[in-house]
């Protein structure tokens, strides 16, 4: 009987050896489960069209999900939570709201931020039936990574891009380049730049 003691405990010593690195190893595999709240308009020169805000939100989703490092909220799912219980986007998101989000989503992040930069310049020139044109697009976008346990800022950076096109015209006619597709030309670089930080950050 107390050989069979023996050998059970060490049977049992023996498989807490092989199951706790096992867990350990899965625990360590699971994603962070994040969310990503609607990013603020901060910018002076805003050509902020057609749910700018929005979109923004929802790439920051689709280039978090693409990284492979984190568990994303779906944006919709995120809102109807938000309503349910009363809280707002609008503003910088406080500590406890932070946390509360947190607590009823199970989540370990959010992502916030806003655009600081967004617009576009027209430079005109010429003469003698020639004339030139320069557009450059802008923007310029800052994130932050919120502990959802605590509150507190993990992580934080910010990105800008710029992009110019030239349109010449002789005598009314002419060719070149005049691209009003601002948001994909410079806004989704800004959030890509973002994603990749934030996926190589140590936090």
């Amino acid at each position: 009987m107390k050989r069979f003691t023996i050998l059970a405990l060490c049977g049992l010593a023996l498989l807490g050896v092989v199951l706790v690195p096992a867990l350990s190893s899965a625990a360590a595999g699971a994603k962070p489960r994040i969310a990503v709240l609607e990013f603020k308009n901060k910018a002076d020169n805003q050509w902020w069209y057609h749910g700018g805000a929005t979109a923004a939100q929802d790439v920051f989703v689709t280039e978090l999900v693409k990284s492979g490092k984190f568990t994303v909220v779906d944006r919709e799912q995120l809102d109807a939570m938000m309503q349910e219980k009363h809280l707002t986007q609008s503003g910088d998101i406080d500590k406890s709201t932070a946390m509360k989000l947190g607590k009823l989503l199970g989540l370990n992040y959010l992502l916030t931020g806003a655009v600081t930069e967004y617009g576009n310049t027209d430079v005109s020139g010429g003469g003698g039936g020639v004339s030139a044109g320069k557009r450059k697009f802008v923007a310029a976008l800052n994130a932050r990574l919120i502990n959802a346990s605590t509150g507190e800022i993990v992580w934080a950076d910010e990105a800008s891009q710029e992009e110019s096109s030239i349109k010449v015209s002789v005598f009314g006619f002419g060719g070149g380049v005049d691209d009003n597709r601002m948001f994909d030309k410079v806004m989704k670089p800004c959030i890509q730049k973002l994603v990749a930080s934030l996926k190589h950050a140590d936090f």
